[in-house]
């Protein structure tokens, strides 16, 4: 009998051990506040005058952000450092947009409740106030306020991926030599100068970086080159025999870019390296060949076309990107391609100027 009243005993100690663990990572979570697995919360939970209202998390740390949304309008809740609630309301679809009346206010009420971090509220001109961006905001209040991440109890994974559309247009110099080819071996190529357009299909990685993204890059554009070679006749009466090589070629570049960013202003340098392809889509290259002898120049025109079909290498750049006040971001950079994949040119190397505009 008293054995059973001793395994009962114990029965009801384990129990209230597992109870009160139960409740301290509860409180741990959220302040006491109870959550599904979606992070979904009664407002009421944090302030009487939310009661009615069911909020989504953001982050809980040293202060908190909530979030309710009509499908129009965003509402975000904060709670300081202090216990006051803070509300603003930002439309959908709205970001950096400066015609948007409502920013200086948000601005104001965000500067008020990290008035301890003075170093972010070039951060808060700044802002995009969507989720992920506030939801980082916070984050790093957070660390400026505590000097680490420890007491993070949740934040808001940022999403996988966000996409941006951007146009550019470049100016290319190419550096071609012409490999033991039997129609151009003799060839020397001058660079080669011309334009191109094109359009990137870009997506930030959040969750590897803030400042990590990657870039499909694709272009056109018409390519010009002139080579020349002379050499003296075999069959008199004929001296020396000049050909002039035009090189007509529609190119399609293609490219897969690695970028990282950094700082946190308007003005952000930027670095990159990958992969590119370029294909030639139509040639209508000639070769002009002009046999001097004493009495006359004997001139004749005829089509080739270069082997080349696809050519692949490396590229790398960097430059500096500029956050205008609305969404649209302007970039300028250098480009360097080394192309060491090709079938006719024994090296092949370019340079390029591009001036973009990310949407």
């Amino acid at each position: 009998m008293t054995c059973f009243n001793c395994q009962c005993s114990i029965a009801v100690r384990l129990m209230v051990i597992l109870l009160g663990i139960f409740t301290i990572h509860t409180k741990a979570e959220g302040q006491g506040m109870t959550r599904s697995k979606w992070h979904m919360i009664p407002g009421k939970s944090v302030s009487p005058q939310l009661e009615g209202k069911v909020l989504q998390v953001l982050f809980d740390g040293v202060a908190d952000l909530y979030c309710q949304t009509d499908g129009i309008t965003n509402y975000y809740y904060i709670t300081d450092i202090d216990g006051r609630l803070f509300t603003i309301s930002v439309p959908e679809k709205v970001g950096k947009n400066a015609t948007w009346s409502g920013r200086e206010g948000v601005v104001s009420v965000l500067k008020i409740v990290m008035n301890e971090a003075p170093g972010l509220h070039k951060r808060i001109d700044l802002c995009e106030f969507a989720r992920h961006d506030l939801t980082e905001l916070m984050q790093d209040y957070h660390i400026a306020v505590t000097g680490s991440e420890e007491g993070i109890v949740y934040e808001l994974p940022p999403p996988a991926l966000v996409p941006h559309i951007s146009l550019f247009a470049g100016f290319n110099v190419d550096m071609l030599n012409i490999g033991s080819s039997e129609d151009f071996g003799h060839f020397k190529l001058d660079p080669a100068l011309f334009p191109s357009a094109g359009i990137s299909f870009r997506a930030l990685l959040p969750r590897v970086s803030k400042n990590f993204s990657i870039s499909l890059d694709l272009s056109a554009g018409k390519r010009y080159g002139y080579g020349f070679y002379s050499s003296p006749a075999d069959i008199p009466p004929a001296t020396e025999i000049v050909n002039e090589f035009h090189m007509h070629n529609f190119l399609l570049f293609s490219g897969l870019r690695f970028i990282y960013n950094s700082g946190n202003g308007r003005i952000k340098p930027f670095v990159s390296a990958g992969f590119c392809a370029r294909t030639i889509i139509s040639d209508n290259s000639r070769i002009d060949t002009d046999v001097i002898t004493p009495q006359e120049i004997l001139s004749d025109t005829f089509s080739v076309t270069i082997k080349e079909k696809t050519s692949m290498g490396l590229n790398a750049s960097s430059g500096l990107s500029f956050e205008t006040s609305g969404k649209v971001i302007l970039s300028a950079g250098l480009i360097y391609s080394e192309l060491f994949i090709s079938p006719v040119y024994e090296s092949y190397r370019s340079f390029g100027l591009v001036i973009g505009a990310d949407f």
